[in-house]
């Protein structure tokens, strides 16, 4: 008899029931894994937890992190041994009822790409629909790169940063409010932006966030008015020399950088040069008629 428990927080025990079930799915599925449990103030996500229990075993998990805009996103962990629908529906019954209180109008289930025949069939009858993917890239080479001589690349200036809000804004299709936010969300979690400069124009930027054995590189832009001639590429090979240069003497660090596959041309331009896909996870769009 499965037994549902939906929580706003987890206690020592239950967290650790979470990650030997993660453990369980990463091995048997062949996937990374790896969700947080904690809320993201900065970035505005609450999750909430769904466990169900077959007696003492925690068979399913799921949570949910309610997001800006009405949002939520989906992840979640079912036992090898109870991979049935009566498993999914149970979670889905629980997360469309959280739905309603936290009125979520788009959800997405989020999932790592594995052969999954029962989630196959979810799909079918309709339950979840494709939306898009999101990749992990990391760059694969190791040696070390000369200047370009095409760019110069500066920490940005207090008082270019209207001007990076609005490239920003007009590289992502953001409001130009929405992109000054950003801006301050990346650098109060330790992140800085760097622009890239032709002469006396700013035409790319992008921000670096460090962490133990990786770089990260996040919003990766460049001005409309100087798409096509070659710098976003140029950009890419100054952004590696500025890690190598980082490292030096310190040891090398992973430089990797995500990509949706709605930005075809973006993951064009990091596949062509030296950037490789190391994880994926697709997003499919909840039918909330049906659960």
């Amino acid at each position: 008899m499965l037994r549902m428990k939906v929580l706003a927080q987890l206690n020592g025990r239950q967290r650790e029931e979470v990650r030997a079930l993660e453990s369980l799915c990463r091995e048997q599925d062949k996937i990374q894994g790896g969700i947080s449990l904690t809320a993201d103030e900065e970035a505005g996500t609450s999750p909430t937890y769904f466990l169900c229990y077959e007696e003492e075993l925690l068979a399913g998990f799921a949570i949910m992190y309610r997001m800006p805009d009405h949002m939520a996103e989906i992840c979640t962990y079912i036992h090898p041994q109870y991979r049935k629908r009566t498993m999914y529906k149970k979670l889905m019954t629980a997360i469309s009822k959280e739905f309603k209180q936290a009125q979520v109008k788009t959800g997405y289930y989020v999932f790592e790409p594995h052969a999954s025949k029962d989630f196959e069939e979810i799909i079918e009858q309709g339950y979840f629909t494709y939306s898009h993917s999101e990749y992990l890239m990391e760059w694969k080479y190791s040696y070390q790169l000369m200047p370009t001589n095409a760019l110069v690349l500066k920490p940005l200036a207090k008082e270019e940063e209207e001007d990076a809000a609005e490239l920003l804004a007009g590289a992502f299709l953001m409001d130009k409010g929405d992109a000054a936010a950003r801006l301050l969300e990346v650098c109060g979690r330790d992140g800085i932006y760097y622009a890239a400069w032709q002469k006396s124009e700013m035409v790319g930027l992008f921000a670096l966030e460090e962490e133990e054995k990786t770089f990260y590189v996040f919003d990766f832009a460049v001005d409309g008015d100087h798409q096509g001639r070659g710098i976003g590429k140029a950009l890419l090979k100054e952004i590696i020399r500025l890690v190598q240069e980082k490292c030096a003497g310190a040891g090398e660090k992973k430089v990797r950088i995500q990509v949706g596959s709605r930005n075809e041309t973006a993951f064009r331009l990091y596949q062509k040069n030296g950037f490789q896909v190391i994880s994926q996870r697709d997003y499919y769009l909840i039918d909330k008629d049906m659960i």
